[in-house]
């Protein structure tokens, strides 16, 4: 599975494409089992447009209905739909813009322990 990893290097976010290890299962392919320490359910998110920001923890951030684009430093994007997910770990530096659509998505938060270390994951 790919997860998009928005983190900061040297002040500046970019992004990493994380393979995270997935094996095959009964019912398909699945990950290891990832720690977090809750999740949050965003309804009705309104169509947001929001300038250079940090991330306000790590979070992996997962679009189940409407979709996220996201801008690094670089001025690269990222598209994250409907089952992907956006490792949100930059919390200093210069941030990211975000652009939230269509107004009514529902998006889940699944908030990260703060000593995981995302590298950990890959495949």
């Amino acid at each position: 599975m790919r997860l998009v990893w928005m983190k900061t290097v040297d002040g500046e976010t970019v992004f990493e494409d994380l393979y995270v290890a997935s094996m095959k299962g009964e019912r398909g392919f699945e990950t290891p089992l990832v720690p977090i320490e809750g999740a949050i359910f965003r309804t009705a998110q309104p169509e947001l447009d929001l300038d250079f920001h940090n991330a306000p923890r790590r979070q992996i951030v997962v679009p189940i209905t409407g979709e996220i684009e996201v801008e690094a430093g670089d001025g690269s994007t990222r598209h994250i739909g409907p089952g992907d997910g956006l490792l949100a770990d930059d919390l200093t530096g210069q941030g990211h813009k975000s652009r939230f659509w269509p107004d009514d998505a529902t998006v889940m938060f699944l908030l990260l322990p703060n000593d995981l270390d995302p590298a950990t994951l890959r495949a």
